[in-house]
């Protein structure tokens, strides 16, 4: 695999902050900063198809059903999502 250096500017404590956590991890600090960008590139990734999630997609077909039932005045649709939740541990 080829490597390209690249320049990025950050303060000297945020430097000295990484530079303990690679010590602390035994490794250097560009492969501390290359894992910790492949994380926040996952966790970016997970989060921009979080609507093709179905856990997700059961929610929403939840909540629609929900709209469409008789409610009353003092139906609170933010508890019945909660109640939903907390009975499916999601």
């Amino acid at each position: 695999m080829s490597r390209t250096k690249v320049m990025v500017s950050m303060s000297d404590d945020f430097l000295n902050e990484i530079d303990e956590v690679a010590k602390e991890e035994n490794r250097s600090r560009s492969e501390l900063l290359r894992e910790a960008v492949r994380l926040y590139l996952k966790v970016k990734k997970s989060h921009t198809t979080r609507g093709q999630n179905p856990v997700v997609q059961k929610a929403i077909a939840i909540q629609d059903m929900l709209a469409q039932q008789d409610t009353s005045v003092d139906w609170d649709s933010t508890a019945e999502i909660r109640k939903w939740r907390d009975r499916n541990e999601i």
